[in-house]
């Protein structure tokens, strides 16, 4: 049975990559690994599957330490492809969401593009990327579902009763890191007025607090609930079926996890429409949108789904 590594590991905090591999047994050994571990073990057959590529320069102080990493790492893969071994690269972003080293990531992001044997994206608007970058061999297939990975056997009274929110309450969730790039500040703004309005709202912030502001979650404004931790897989079902809807108030994004638990959960999305979001999402179905540069866009939409009718709601499930 050939090897198929992939790396960086991420599955203790996401299950994409246990899913994959077990989607790829019996035909690959599918495990985590490093490009001089796929070396060592090159043969025909074998694969080696990169899916967040910052992690190759991870440890780097300088752009000059991350592009010599990134050179040192394109040399393996080119030494593994000669022995026989298929090199993977699952473009799951534009670029990495804190961009550090924006010259390095975009040389690697070239490299991987035109020498990788398969360039995987989730759709439509994650194929121009690498095809502009010069790939040959790109692969659209589209971002798992993620539900079945946690488990699902609550109600939603029940995880109202753990979040101690009013059952008659509307409620929105965030679910993920809460950090800039993902709109948590923006979404706090325009939820207070709201709140201040229609004080039967609810605002559920789950996730990792920001590490660049490490005090800024430890006393969350009224009407908001907040786990600023990471939740064990037991925990996550708390946070969909409490929610009403699921905001996700991206400032730039390709594909999204979060977005697909939600579908899993039947919860709609309130993000704004963005050509990455609409590839998986679809407006006035799964979702309600807002137009990204619209200052009044998030709090419209988050005033617009608390209006909405019980039968509306129910449809929107």
């Amino acid at each position: 049975m050939p090897d198929w590594l992939y790396f960086p590991d991420y599955s203790a905090a996401n299950p994409y990559q246990a899913l994959l591999a077990a989607a790829l047994a019996p035909r690959w050994h599918a495990r985590p690994g490093s490009i001089t571990d796929a070396l060592d073990r090159a043969a025909p057959g074998s694969v080696f599957h990169l899916h967040w590529q910052d992690a190759v320069y991870a440890g780097a102080r300088t752009e000059a330490e991350a592009c010599a990493l990134a050179a040192a790492f394109l040399a393996e893969c080119a030494a593994f492809r000669a022995e026989g071994g298929r090199l993977v690269w699952t473009m799951h972003n534009q670029a990495p969401h804190e961009n550090r080293f924006p010259t390095a990531d975009l040389g690697l992001r070239t490299e991987l593009a035109r020498h990788a044997d398969i360039v995987h994206v989730h759709g439509p608007t994650g194929a121009a990327l690498p095809q502009a970058l010069g790939a040959r061999h790109i692969l659209t297939a589209a971002h798992p579902c993620l539900h079945d990975a946690y488990p699902d056997d609550i109600t939603d009274d029940a995880a109202r009763r753990y979040w101690q929110i009013p059952p008659d309450h509307s409620v929105f969730a965030f679910f993920g890191a809460l950090r800039g790039y993902k709109g948590t500040d923006a979404l706090v703004a325009a939820f207070a007025p709201l709140h201040r309005q229609h004080p039967t709202t609810t605002l559920l912030l789950a996730g990792r607090g920001a590490t660049e502001h490490p005090g800024r979650w430890h006393s969350p404004a009224p009407g908001i609930r907040l786990a600023s931790r990471h939740l064990d897989d037991a925990a996550v079902q708390y946070v969909f079926h409490a929610a009403d809807f699921v905001v996700l108030p991206y400032r730039r994004i390709l594909t999204s996890g979060a977005a697909m638990l939600a579908l899993g959960f039947a919860r709609p999305v309130i993000a704004p429409s963005l050509p990455g979001l609409l590839d998986a999402l679809t407006p006035g179905q799964t979702m309600l949108t807002y137009h990204p540069d619209d200052p009044q866009g998030l709090p419209g939409a988050l005033a617009a789904a608390h209006a909405l009718p019980a039968a509306r709601r129910a449809d929107l499930r």
